[in-house]
């Protein structure tokens, strides 16, 4: 019955080589055998490594929440509480990264992480309450469009989170999810300290948390929006280091991807002074997001777009920012909605 465990694990390694169709094979293979032989109690903990591994890296991150959520409902069921956790988890940050409705998110999270609490989960409460609050601020934050150089995430706030310092894995998750709020809410200073604090974690780490190319693609949007301020040559050769690893993930992801890839590809266009190639790349990204469902990076990429036009002084601004202003609303960023109205053009 254990054989299902191995190849499952054995299906995750062979990701962190991105030997991706071995990893699809054995993958296979685990689920096939675990439903041969019924062996229930492994369900947890082969659905954790394969709908968080490589379905999530293959298929649309929507395919996975019911999946990984059975995962958890069983683990609680048969008392493998921490697999039940690490499902649960897998599960709310798939549906944080492909848009699902926030105000619903924070729910659910608030009730699993009650339950860690009650079963002493510490490790899987601090991602937990890393995400959130994440959610939470993209909901609730109020007040004024805030200086670049101020931090949504106050620093009181940021050290509630308690991040391990020894835990390295764990931790750098953490800041991915600072950073995406930092930089949605246009706070670039603080997103670039925060990714380049995350990259010498990651130097520490056996493997790193790549959540099926999003943390490249959101490294690669904060790396040139920096290169729109300064130190340009050194933020668009970085920019450009992490696109190239979002085309990677694009291969055998493009559900999950090819929007992401079209938006990065805008904004290096646009940062290198080629104008009209970026504002079909603009177009292009929000009609991928559109078609594959990720309404968040829709928002973003139309939201992009507003800046684009705007530094060019064209009227039609206003139309990506009226988008982008509804897309968020329809996410649940309700205060990311308010803070974008406040802080363009009407």
């Amino acid at each position: 019955n254990e054989s299902c465990i191995a190849l499952a694990n054995s299906s995750y390694l062979l990701l962190q080589f991105k030997d991706v169709a071995g990893s699809k094979r054995l993958a296979e293979l685990a689920l096939l055998l675990l439903e041969k032989l019924q062996a229930k109690k492994y369900l947890p903990r082969v659905y954790a490594v394969i709908y968080a591994g490589i379905f999530s890296w293959c298929y649309h991150l929507k395919l996975s929440d019911k999946l990984l959520w059975q995962g958890y409902q069983d683990g609680m069921l048969i008392g493998d509480i921490e697999f039940a956790f690490v499902n649960a988890i897998s599960s709310f940050q798939n549906r944080f990264l492909y848009g699902a409705q926030l105000t619903l998110l924070e729910k659910d999270i608030e009730l699993c992480r009650k339950r860690m609490v009650e079963n002493g989960q510490a490790p899987h409460i601090a991602i937990c309450s890393a995400l959130q609050h994440a959610v939470s601020k993209l909901v609730y934050f109020m007040g004024d469009p805030l200086p670049e150089t101020d931090n949504i995430m106050h620093e009181k706030e940021s050290l509630e989170l308690s991040l391990t310092r020894t835990n390295f894995i764990l931790d750098a998750s953490i800041y991915f999810y600072f950073c995406i709020v930092e930089y949605i809410f246009g706070n670039y200073d603080s997103a670039a300290d925060k990714i380049q604090e995350r990259w010498i974690m990651e130097k520490e780490c056996c493997r790193t948390s790549m959540y099926y190319g999003s943390t490249d693609f959101y490294d690669c949007l904060i790396c040139v929006a920096m290169a729109r301020k300064s130190e340009k040559e050194k933020w668009v050769t970085l920019a450009k280091s992490t696109r190239s690893k979002v085309k990677e993930f694009a291969k055998f992801g493009k559900s999950n991807c090819d929007h992401k890839c079209l938006l990065v590809q805008a904004e290096i266009l646009d940062v290198e002074g080629n104008a009209e190639d970026a504002s079909s790349s603009y177009d292009a990204a929000i009609d991928a997001a559109e078609k594959s469902g990720f309404v968040n990076e829709q928002a973003i990429a139309s939201e992009r777009a507003g800046d684009f036009y705007l530094r060019h002084g064209n009227t039609r601004s206003s139309h990506y920012y009226d988008k982008a202003r509804n897309l968020y609303h329809q996410w649940g960023a309700l205060a990311k909605a308010d803070h974008l109205y406040k802080s363009t053009p009407s």
